[in-house]
């Protein structure tokens, strides 16, 4: 019983507060938003750097398209192999701790009460930290969509 205890409160203690940081684009991480601009949308590299750096509208931003079939695990993996948070456990702490003001049917469940709209898209950057990449998932999709063609995870 000991055990179960502590394994327990191991499992739902709270990241360090470091890992809930922005990473910045600078962060080490296996790939970039860029990478996958060229390898799936097949951009050059000047392009997908270029598109990034010149604002267009979307300060730094990048769309994030949650389709039909993602799903949790597939969306806080994505995010952290391209950059957009530091740790996969603070972005999950923090999805399940922000308060989802715009609950939905068609949706990721996350924790007892948190949804991420899927056929949705959602403006991340690198410069959000988890808290506030949180928020936009469960409180801000930028719109929708209802068919996907291409079934991209990534826009400019």
């Amino acid at each position: 019983m000991t055990i179960v205890v502590i394994v327990g409160f191991i499992l739902l203690k709270k990241p360090n507060q470091e890992s809930f940081q922005a990473p910045g684009r600078a962060w080490n991480s296996p790939k970039k938003v860029e990478d996958y601009f060229v390898e799936t949308l097949h951009m050059s590299p000047e392009e997908a750097k270029e598109i990034r750096s010149r604002g267009k509208g979307n300060d730094g931003t990048a769309d994030l398209r949650i389709g039909e079939t993602t799903t949790l695990q597939a969306l806080v993996g994505n995010l952290a192999y391209y950059g957009f948070v530091r740790d996969q456990k603070s972005l999950l702490y923090a999805l399940e701790h922000t308060q989802d003001i715009t609950p939905s049917e068609s949706a990721i469940m996350v924790g007892k009460s948190g949804s991420i709209d899927r056929n949705a898209e959602y403006r991340v950057s690198e410069d959000m930290n988890a808290w506030e990449i949180a928020d936009v998932l469960l409180n801000k999709p930028a719109g929708h969509f209802t068919y996907d063609e291409y079934n991209y995870f990534f826009m400019p």
